[in-house]
């Protein structure tokens, strides 16, 4: 996802030195684009958008036997009573097909719910889980609905 037009950076950090020209009309249209830049790597940091598609969210992990080889992470969100078509049963497990191409393995797996009392809290596996064709979402709450239930699972990719 990008918030400008200009070209991605295939890099993860900014860099620490810039040339700027002496010339003012090349030195504004330079800081243009560094400002333009910077918004953009500041904007698409974790933390930023939680869009209901995957996003490469900057994460990058080792590769197993090549530790100077990263991987990247990438985050989708569901909205799982949304998929479900409203509460969830307490104690009920639902699961939906979560259409990730080649899913590896998760680094992050959680979901925040709030029950029909107004109760908010926040789970993790065994609770939510993702496997190879689904998220697996199972309530806690043996005999309380829950109203709403955001999941996002962070992973790897082949």
């Amino acid at each position: 996802m990008s918030f400008s037009n200009d070209p991605a950076i295939q890099v993860n950090q900014l860099p620490i030195s810039i040339e700027f020209p002496r010339e003012e009309e090349r030195f504004y249209e330079i800081l243009t684009l560094w400002a333009k830049r910077v918004t953009n790597s500041v904007n698409s940091k974790e933390g930023g958008l939680f869009t209901l598609e995957e996003l490469f969210d900057f994460k990058q992990y080792f590769t197993a036997g090549n530790p100077n080889t990263f991987r990247n992470d990438y985050r989708k969100t569901f909205d799982v009573t949304g998929l479900n078509g409203g509460n969830i049963a307490g104690g009920a497990t639902v699961s939906f097909p979560h259409n990730i191409t080649g899913l590896k393995q998760g680094t992050l797996i959680y979901a925040t719910c709030t029950d029909v009392n107004g109760v908010t809290f926040t789970v993790v596996y065994p609770y939510f889980t993702v496997d190879a064709v689904n998220i697996n979402f199972t309530n806690p709450e043996g005999a309380t609905d829950l109203s709403t239930v955001i999941a996002v699972a962070e992973y790897l990719k082949n």
